[in-house]
């Protein structure tokens, strides 16, 4: 599992890197660069139904 966890942190930093390389170089603009990374972007959102998350009906939960 760590070494699963290194990966993925090498992996990120060379990403960051390649980024930085591309706005030094002017291949992009900050704000360009920023909507390419979004995790989401193609997400609509009135297409996706976030709900908030209900209590069952079958369990009871005390307030203290």
């Amino acid at each position: 599992m760590e070494d699963l966890f290194r990966k993925r942190q090498a992996e990120k930093a060379r990403s960051r890197a390649k980024d930085e390389e591309r706005l030094a170089r002017g291949e992009v603009s900050p704000s360009e660069l920023q909507s390419q990374n979004l995790a989401f972007k193609k997400v609509r959102a009135d297409r996706v139904g976030f709900v908030k998350s209900r209590e069952p009906k079958s369990v009871k939960f005390l307030s203290l």
